[in-house]
């Protein structure tokens, strides 16, 4: 994502624990949470995120498929959008710009 000029990432966690001190640090404008995590749901972690500061936009990336509301209890939580692992990296990059006002 660094690669793109008008995309930085500033932080990368790989827990909830972790992300959960990177989002108290501050300083994040949008986050990408990959679903699933290793040690927690992922949803309370975009849900505290969310609460937080509802103007970051959030976007999940899963491989899950959507049993049984899966993607709706992650919009419910405050993710902007939920797409698949299987997109390709412009399609993820065009959901982070959409998602920080940028053209898609």
């Amino acid at each position: 994502m660094n690669r793109e000029s008008d995309l930085e990432v500033v932080s990368q966690a790989g827990s909830v624990a972790e992300g959960r001190q990177k989002m108290a640090q501050g300083g994040i404008d949008a986050a990408i949470v990959d679903i699933p995590l290793p040690d927690e749901g992922g949803a309370e972690l975009v849900r505290e995120l969310h609460e937080a500061n509802p103007s970051i936009p959030v976007l999940v990336l899963t491989h899950l498929e959507d049993q049984e509301g899966l993607y709706e209890k992650f919009l419910q939580a405050g993710v902007s959008e939920v797409l698949p692992k299987t997109i390709g990296l412009q399609e993820t990059f065009a959901a982070v710009r959409r998602l920080g006002g940028g053209e898609g």
